[in-house]
Formats: structure tokens, sequence, C-alpha cells
């Protein structure tokens, strides 16, 4: 019975959305997918949930994992904002053959998976220019909100 659950639930799996985001940032991530061995999805989201950006190996398609990633994210964050355990914005897991590094800038959120054969030097570098490009996103927004209602 769970073997025909199960069938049933492959079969029914809808592909991924493939979004294409233009531009030197989606660049950037396509380029990271398509040279890190092991890389299998980096997502950014912002403080609602959504997903602004995301790139992923065509057959990674988990739903739920994401959904569950990145509530866990948000979680983490908060739990260190109030234990006051300093101002950590990049966490890295460790979970059998998985790797997951997820970090923030400002209201941005972002997870990157990878299994256990992923350089994570290569991983963190790319944490380091994604946090460099949301540094320069999050400043925009906030200039965009400090005039927000001034007249010109």
């Amino acid at each position: 019975m769970d073997l025909e659950i199960e069938r049933e639930l492959m079969e029914t799996r809808t592909p991924s959305p493939v979004v294409v985001y233009d531009g030197p940032f989606g660049s950037m991530l396509r380029a990271a997918i398509d040279d890190i061995d092991g890389l299998m999805l980096v997502t950014v989201t912002d403080a609602d949930h959504v997903a602004i950006f995301r790139e992923a190996l065509p057959e990674f398609h988990e739903p739920q994992f994401e959904e569950a990633l990145i509530d866990k994210c948000f979680d983490a964050f908060d739990d260190t904002k109030q234990l006051q355990a300093g101002t950590r914005n990049v966490v890295t897991l460790f979970f059998g053959a998985m790797r997951v590094v997820q970090f923030r800038v400002g209201t941005y959120y972002g997870t990157i998976v990878s299994d256990d054969i992923c350089n994570m030097g290569m991983i963190h570098n790319l944490v380091a220019r994604i946090r460099e490009c949301l540094k320069v996103l999050s400043g925009v927004t906030d200039d965009k909100a400090s005039h927000k209602g001034q007249q010109p």
C-alpha cells in the first residue's frame, strides 16, 4: 500500500517553476549552480517568506522541504536574537550527507543546500558574494522607505 501512495505522489508532483532572473545577480546564481559540484539549491526570501531569488538543479524539487528550511531559517535567527547570542548572520548545518548554509542580511534570508562532496569554502565564498549584493539591495529599499511620503 505504501508503495502505491509513493508512486501516486511521484506521478502527481509538478515540476519546479522555472524562473529566470535577468541581470548579473541571476547570472551569478546560475553560474554557481553550474560550477560548484554538489550545490543543489540557492534561495533568497524576504521578510514575508516570499522567494525573491531561487536557483536549483532541475531535478531538485522538494517544495515542502524548502518551505521547512525557510521557516527554520527564520526561527534560528529569531532565537539568536532573543538569546542575545551575538550578531551571527551565517549558520552552517550538517545533516548526514547534506550541508545547509543559512544567512541573513537586513530583512532578507537565504538558504543554500548542497551535498557532502561540495567544497564548503566555495559555498561560503558564494554566501559572502550574495550577502554583499543583498546589502546593496537592503540599502536601496531602506532609502526608498525613508523617502516615502516626502515631497520632492
